[in-house]
């Protein structure tokens, strides 16, 4: 049995690469209804993303250079990180816990809530001490705090309880 046949189609597979490109696509149509500003970074994470998944795209093809692909990016699926397929149930805690910082994020705000689901993923998923979990969130909201309200003079989303349109505009 050959590499090839034992890493499961689905991690072979162009479609998930293809729809992320074609989520990067829209989020980079979608940010030009925003302002000029507001959507600088959208573009950027957008383009970015588009990028990577044509590269990704291109190195699960069987194309004369997707060997070199695989090679130089590390994208080589015979030599796979989790040598394991999660259970359904794994993969879907991982997205409440994303839904969960995003819900978050439109309520209280991006400053308080990126600290706090740092805290509590490494605390509750990680398994870690209380002592590091707060350090860590100390960290984050720090560097967040600093990079964009300080050093770029940009105020985060504040999130519908703070803000005075409150949840009018949803």
């Amino acid at each position: 049995m050959s590499d090839d046949d034992r890493t499961p189609e689905a991690i072979r597979s162009v479609w998930p690469a293809i729809v992320l490109a074609g989520f990067s696509g829209a989020m980079i149509i979608w940010s030009h209804s925003y302002g000029e500003v507001a959507r600088l970074v959208p573009v950027i994470v957008g383009w970015a993303m588009l990028v990577l998944c044509v590269i990704d795209i291109l190195s699960r093809l069987d194309l004369p250079f997707s060997q070199f692909l695989r090679d130089f990016w590390g994208a080589d699926f015979r030599n796979r990180e989790m040598k394991h397929d999660p259970a359904l149930k794994t993969e879907f805690m991982q997205a409440l816990w994303v839904s969960g910082c995003v819900a978050g994020m439109l309520t209280i705000g991006i400053l308080p809530s990126l600290p706090v689901f740092v805290m509590g993923y490494i605390a509750l998923v990680g398994g870690r001490r209380w002592i590091e979990c707060i350090a860590a969130g100390a960290i984050v909201f720090g560097f967040v705090y600093v990079v964009f309200e300080v050093l770029l003079n940009y105020e985060l989303y504040r999130g519908a309880l703070f803000d005075e349109r409150g949840f009018s505009d949803w």
